[in-house]
């Protein structure tokens, strides 16, 4: 169920038990979500959402894809997760509310603990912690694409240089997108998809870049809730995050700043947890932290 605003997926129990608000990955939207979603649901959790600028229903009502904002679109798409969080508290207060941040979107939600947030817990999903030298080299390439092609287009250098990079770790492959699951039925509708797996623009790679330099020092931290509880769940079998290297070493970062801090692992899994063949045990190391 929607508004004009945010997706309101409610429960029909009668005993609400907490709320999660989710926060999508680059080149997809929340309807990647609806197993999840109907997990939650028959759990007795509401599930409030909305997709990224340039993403989802934002594309079919008329944005570019995979484009934030002319100016300041980090700080923006930022504010607009800040706002669907404060409007789920304002639709049920007094209820527990987690947040669910997957790939880029994990990203964005740390983005938001430089400043008092009112959540119970942070899930994070597919995501990494990257090295400054290489973030800022990609950053260097996105200018370069920007100064010669214009921020509104896409650069081929950049999608090979990342996701194409990480789908050559499947070889031989079947589509652009065996990196993202391990179930076929998964990235057929992803591949299928029309609003998924686009290439998104120069300026949402230049955004990126600048927040992940800025998400990535632990002084940006320091005003935070420390004692908010955090977990980062990957795939052990995830190109994006070098099989779950680059995400223990997010656990490392984030773990010299919050005191509640933990992983999982998950053996034979790929980038998207809740889209695999074993996303039901998944499911339950989520439901277990979010019960806590």
């Amino acid at each position: 169920m929607t508004n004009n605003d945010y997706y309101e997926f409610e429960t029909t129990s009668h005993n609400l038990k907490g709320l999660v608000v989710i926060s999508h990955g680059m080149a997809e939207h929340i309807g990647r979500y609806s197993w999840l979603i109907e997990k939650l649901n028959a759990d007795g959790y509401s599930v409030i959402a909305k997709d990224h600028r340039g993403h989802g229903k934002n594309i079919l009502k008329g944005m570019t894809p995979g484009f934030f904002s002319n100016k300041n679109g980090w700080t923006k798409v930022s504010d607009d997760l800040r706002n669907t969080i404060n409007f789920a508290i304002a639709k049920h207060p007094n209820i527990d509310c987690f947040l669910l941040g997957h790939s880029m979107g994990s990203w964005i939600a740390l983005s938001l603990l430089d400043r008092k947030l009112n959540i119970n817990g942070l899930v994070i999903t597919g995501s990494s912690k990257l090295s400054g030298f290489l973030i800022y080299t990609q950053l260097m390439l996105v200018k370069f694409e920007v100064f010669f092609k214009g921020p509104t287009k896409t650069s081929k250098l950049i999608d090979n240089l990342t996701l194409r990079k990480f789908n050559n770790a499947y070889k031989p492959t079947k589509t652009p997108n065996d990196w993202i699951s391990s179930d076929p039925n998964s990235v057929n509708d992803y591949t299928n998809d029309p609003l998924c797996g686009f290439m998104v623009t120069n300026s949402l790679w230049n955004d990126l870049c600048k927040g992940l330099i800025q998400i990535f020092q632990k002084n940006f931290y320091s005003t935070s809730n420390k004692n908010i509880p955090i977990l980062i769940i990957s795939g052990k079998n995830d190109a994006a995050s070098s099989n779950g290297v680059l995400a223990k070493k997010l656990h490392a970062f984030l773990s010299n700043i919050f005191d509640n801090v933990a992983i999982k692992l998950i053996n034979e899994a790929r980038h998207e947890v809740f889209t695999e063949v074993n996303k039901d045990s998944t499911y339950k190391l989520f439901l277990s932290f979010i019960q806590k």
